[in-house]
């Protein structure tokens, strides 16, 4: 099981975008020493607090050079909005500066604050997208390219540059959001990540399995070779001393992030393209739960707050559920408590999936009383149903 962090620069009210650039670059180099596998971020635009992250490419490049070892995923890249060459360009620059280490997630966007601001039908994102993603591998595995599509226009042949260090291209994965669009992401050869499934446990074990049992013999790469990672992505993650100092200390980004996805974004895509967007219609009945933090922890996979011996249970059922990585925002807080987070998973998390032999469960004779390294609530819950 992998653990990816993610970041997209939510700034608390009193603070300033300026620190809070600077505290991410420290949070990803904390990421890196405690254990994580990946580091990144999304790009958002127009939002002033929850997602301050428009110019991915200066930020990766930020943390490329004070890291050496954690990869750099682009959680997601608007690609009906930015033109693909500058896309391709700009990962081969973080490609150089990160000596090998970035990755991309593509997304058709899920807000109206970006789409309509950018002029994108909602009837074009998915078109747009998957020619975009096309353009940008031709560009990056090709020593010159041509191409002739429908959205991005006719270009004449040209030399990509500069030219980046992992050949022919970075590893390629895309935000999934519906069983379908999940199977669709194996079909071409595609990681796939969860998005904002405040749906349930049924809902995410849904989209892995749809993801997970498409036969190898139907893959058809998009790239050069095919990316299989099926990563369950969480929207609020906060790791304390015990379950409800956690969820104190979540409660205020989870809140505001709920109401978001559930009052606002989501509906008002299904509103305006039923057709493109119609499944999201179902988060309206996640209304009547949307003020209550303990409700949304306990029933919503996107939620991981609590002790470390909770969060271990929690992400063993993601990994039961099919995903072999997860995706952490760890976010909207202060960066104390965010340092803190990503402490406390580093060294009481990572390891009992990343090396659990040499987690200490003993004494001289037997469990040390206490120890969270034990087993879970939640492996106890699994061996007494057994039972």
């Amino acid at each position: 099981m992998r653990f990816v962090m993610m970041s997209e620069c939510g700034t608390q009210p009193g603070s300033t975008h300026h620190r809070r650039y600077f505290d991410m670059i420290e949070e990803a180099v904390f990421a890196e020493e405690m254990g994580f596998h990946g580091w990144g971020t999304s790009e958002h635009h127009f939002f002033n607090d929850i997602a301050v992250t428009p110019s991915v490419e200066c930020l990766f490049t930020a943390v490329a050079l004070k890291t050496s070892r954690i990869r750099l995923r682009h959680m997601s890249r608007l690609l009906p909005v930015v033109h693909p060459i500058l896309v391709a360009e700009q990962l081969a620059t973080v490609d150089i500066f990160s000596n090998g280490r970035v990755e991309l997630t593509t997304a058709r966007g899920n807000t109206l604050l970006q789409l309509d601001a950018f002029g994108v039908s909602l009837e074009e994102t998915k078109g747009r997208s998957e020619e975009a993603l096309d353009l940008i591998v031709n560009a990056l595995s090709n020593d010159t390219f041509t191409h002739e599509g429908k959205h991005w226009g006719s270009i004449p042949e040209r030399r990509l540059t500069p030219k980046g260090v992992q050949e022919p291209h970075p590893p390629l994965y895309k935000i999934c959001q519906s069983a379908e669009s999940s199977a669709d992401a194996r079909r071409r050869g595609l990681g796939m990540i969860t998005s904002d499934l405040y749906l349930g446990w049924e809902t995410l074990e849904e989209y892995l399995r749809a993801y997970n049992e498409v036969d190898e013999s139907e893959v058809n790469s998009v790239g050069a070779y095919a990316v299989k990672s099926a990563a369950s992505s969480v929207m609020t993650t906060r790791c304390a001393k015990t379950n409800d100092e956690a969820l104190a200390l979540a409660e205020n980004d989870l809140l505001k992030f709920a109401r978001m996805i559930i009052n606002d974004v989501y509906v008002q895509l299904a509103e305006r393209s039923p057709e493109q967007y119609g499944g999201f219609v179902r988060i309206k009945e996640l209304r009547q739960h949307v003020d209550d933090p303990q409700w949304l922890r306990d029933n919503t996979p996107t939620i991981l707050v609590g002790d470390p011996e909770y969060i271990i249970g929690q992400v063993q059922r993601h990994k039961e559920a099919g995903a072999d990585e997860i995706v952490l925002r760890i976010d909207g807080g202060t960066h104390d408590e965010i340092m803190q987070t990503i402490e406390n998973l580093g060294r009481y998390v990572i390891p009992y999936f990343s090396n659990p032999t040499g987690v200490v469960r003993s004494g001289p004779v037997g469990l040390l009383p206490g120890d969270p390294r034990q087993k879970t609530s939640y492996e106890k819950t699994i061996e007494e149903g057994a039972a």
